[in-house]
């Protein structure tokens, strides 16, 4: 498994925002500045989780929609393999038929 840009992202951010919580408890920053701060760093943090959701919530919609594609053309194939056998049955009952009344 890669590490992709998104990844390091979001660690980075999760990074920035503990940093931004300590650097409070030593009283650094302002408490507008500090809420300011983790408020950006958790939107971005959201919209990095939310991004890589749709991503693999599309890759599983293309994937079912080829599972569906693939049921489809089984189930054609099932009912006309279902017709085929039936038009045989018929031949074969038609030909026994046939041999019958020849018996009489």
């Amino acid at each position: 498994m890669r590490i992709k840009i998104d990844d390091m992202l979001f660690l980075i951010l999760i990074l920035l925002m503990v940093g931004v919580a300590l650097w409070k408890l030593f009283g650094s920053p302002t408490d507008t500045a500090a809420v300011i701060g983790v408020a950006l760093f958790v939107t971005g943090s959201e919209m990095l989780v939310w991004k890589t959701l749709f991503k693999i919530d599309k890759k599983n919609n293309l994937g079912f929609m080829k599972i569906k594609n693939n049921i489809d053309n089984s189930l054609n194939q099932i009912n006309n393999d279902i017709s085929h056998i039936r038009r045989n049955i018929g031949d074969i009952n038609d030909k026994l038929i046939i041999l019958a009344a020849r018996k009489k």
